[in-house]
């Protein structure tokens, strides 16, 4: 059984692109057949170098109908290839707001589902629970078509240090390309709220910096401000947590794969999702209000300096809940999830991430 990945015809790598490409060499360590196809590829990372790359055709000749022809959500015409070969086609959702807008008027993702041969369904693998919960509440896709499992992305060794934090102000990380106007909005507004307690903060941009230069400014700050959304999974929050960084802010609804405020709620303006959480083996590990929500990010953020000035009791309690949060989207446990669900594809079941 031979896997085929799509790989989109981008001018940059994206997000999206690294974790297929990432899914192809974990494949290909497993010993798995796999390969990669897709107009005008980009040449990828070295650990991907010996994976084959198929010539590729409108009419799906390089494709097997034995293979998996997995395409990440927002490029539905890529299916049409694996269609008109028979192979077994699986979406991979990595963005639950990509679902919304590439499909042709009158076209719905039931309606593609449905279209696949009996023998040869049409699945949808979600990044986090509340994509896979999307899938199945607004979308209506039923079980035959969402698998049970979920395959996050894998947070970077790199990220797992414990880092030195100084005893001046509270550092505070942001990404000025995640919906900048309102992080600016936040920062001002937090100053407002904390002007006069006598904790200075300095705020820490992260722009076109490589990874190892994000870990060591992670490493050296006290708070992540989130303001990205919508979000399939919320990456870098996750990488905050393992570098020891208490994340504040937007969740983009993906992030509560992980995200969980702390019970009792510390303040009023704290959101839970319109949706029961999956049960997970930590705490609170940040403060999480509305998508947007610039007022209770700000008071968020204002709380979460006081707290990381003072060091001690609750704050504590989060950067441990955050760290072993973290250890639960390494690389390792993506192999071991990857694993389970290839499995499960060559025996024709639908497994879990247990």
């Amino acid at each position: 059984m031979r896997t085929v990945i799509f790989s989109p015809p981008l001018r940059h790598v994206s997000g999206g692109l690294a974790a297929l490409w990432e899914l192809a060499a974990i494949l290909a360590r497993q010993g798995r057949a796999v390969a990669l196809a897709g107009p005008e590829s980009l040449p990828g990372p070295p650990d991907i170098a010996d994976i084959p790359r198929l010539p590729w055709d409108a009419e799906g000749s390089f494709l097997k109908p034995d293979d998996i022809w997995l395409v990440p959500e927002g490029w539905p015409n890529a299916l049409a290839p694996g269609f008109r070969a028979g192979a077994r086609a699986l979406v991979y959702v990595q963005n639950w707001a990509f679902m919304l807008t590439p499909l042709p008027r009158g076209v719905s993702w039931k309606r593609l589902a449905a279209a696949a041969a009996p023998e040869r369904p049409m699945r949808f693998l979600a990044v986090s629970g509340p994509v896979r919960r999307f899938l199945t509440d607004f979308l209506n896709l039923d079980a035959n078509s969402v698998l049970e499992a979920v395959l996050p992305p894998a947070v970077h060794p790199v990220f797992f240090r414990k880092g030195e934090r100084p005893g001046g102000p509270v550092r505070i990380a942001f990404m000025p390309r995640k919906n900048k106007a309102l992080a600016e909005q936040i920062r001002l507004l937090a100053l407002e709220l904390t002007e006069g307690r006598g904790i200075e903060t300095e705020f820490v941009s992260i722009h076109n910096l490589e990874r190892e230069a994000v870990a060591d400014i992670l490493a050296s700050c006290h708070i992540f401000l989130s303001t990205g959304f919508p979000e399939g999974f919320a990456l870098p929050p996750a990488e905050a947590m393992a570098c020891g960084c208490v994340p504040v802010g937007f969740s983009g609804l993906g992030g509560f794969e992980y995200m969980r405020n702390p019970q009792p709620p510390p303040l009023p303006g704290l959101f839970e999702p319109p949706f029961a959480l999956d049960d997970k083996p930590w705490g609170g590990n940040g403060f999480f209000t509305a998508d947007g929500d610039v007022p209770g990010a700000a008071r968020a953020l204002a709380l979460a300096v006081s707290l990381a000035g003072a060091g001690k009791g609750l704050w504590r309690e989060m950067t441990a809940n955050g760290r072993r949060t973290a250890l639960d989207y390494s690389q390792g446990a993506r192999e071991a999830r990857a694993a389970e669900i290839w499995k499960a594809f060559g025996s024709e079941k639908i497994c879990g991430n247990e």
